[in-house]
C-alpha cells in the first residue's frame, strides 16, 4: 500500500509572508534610491529583508517536520522505488517494518539528476503513528538549508555595509 504523505499548510502561509515582505520592501527600495546614492541604506534593506525571510524558512522546516504528536515512534525504513511524479521529479518510496509487517511511504521530497540513481537502498528514518502504523513520515531539510543559505547571504551583505561605511579608506 503505496500511501503520500498529507501537505502541510505551514509552509504555504509562510511562503505568502515570505513574498509579502518581499513586494512590501520595493517601493520603500525604490523611493531610498531616489533620494540616495551611496547604496548604503539599499544594502541594508535587502540585507534585513533576506535576514527576514531566512528566519521564515528555518520557523517552516520546524513547523513541517516537528510533529506535535506523541505516537510518532522512529524506525528505520529503506529506499525500494523512486518513481517519476508529474513534475519530473523522483519521490522515493520507502518500505519499513513494524511488528513483523512491512508498510511503505512515499515521501514529499522530490529528487532528480543523476544522484538518484544511488538513492535505491539507502536507509532512512522513517516516524510513524504507534495508533496507525500505516501512517508514516519522513523529516525533510531543505527548508531548513534555503533559510540557512539565506541567513548567510544577508549578514554578508550587512557586513559589507559595515565594511564600507567603518573600514574602507576614504
Amino acid at each position: 500500500m503505496e500511501k503520500k504523505q498529507g501537505s502541510i499548510d505551514t509552509e504555504f502561509k509562510l511562503l505568502i509572508i515570505e513574498l509579502i515582505i518581499i513586494f512590501a520592501f520595493v517601493p520603500v527600495l525604490v523611493w531610498v534610491s531616489m533620494i540616495t546614492d551611496d547604496g548604503i541604506i539599499q544594502s541594508i534593506i535587502v540585507s534585513c529583508e533576506s535576514i527576514m525571510m531566512g528566519i521564515l524558512f528555518i520557523i517552516a522546516h520546524f513547523k513541517m517536520n516537528c510533529k506535535k504528536d506523541k505516537n510518532y515512534k522512529k524506525c528505520t525504513g529503506v529506499i525500494v522505488k523512486l518513481p517519476i511524479g508529474r513534475s519530473g521529479l523522483r519521490y522515493p518510496i520507502i518500505s519499513y517494518e513494524v511488528d513483523g509487517k512491512v508498510y511503505t511511504v512515499q515521501s514529499r521530497v522530490g529528487h532528480r539528476g543523476i544522484a538518484v540513481f544511488f538513492f535505491k537502498g539507502k536507509k532512512v528514518k522513517v516516524y510513524y503513528d504507534e495508533s496507525n502504523l500505516a501512517v508514516a513520515y519522513t523529516k525533510e531539510y531543505i527548508s531548513l538549508i534555503i533559510g540557512c543559505l539565506i541567513i548567510l547571504a544577508g549578514s554578508m551583505g550587512i557586513s559589507g555595509v559595515f565594511y564600507r561605511v567603518f573600514l574602507m579608506p576614504k
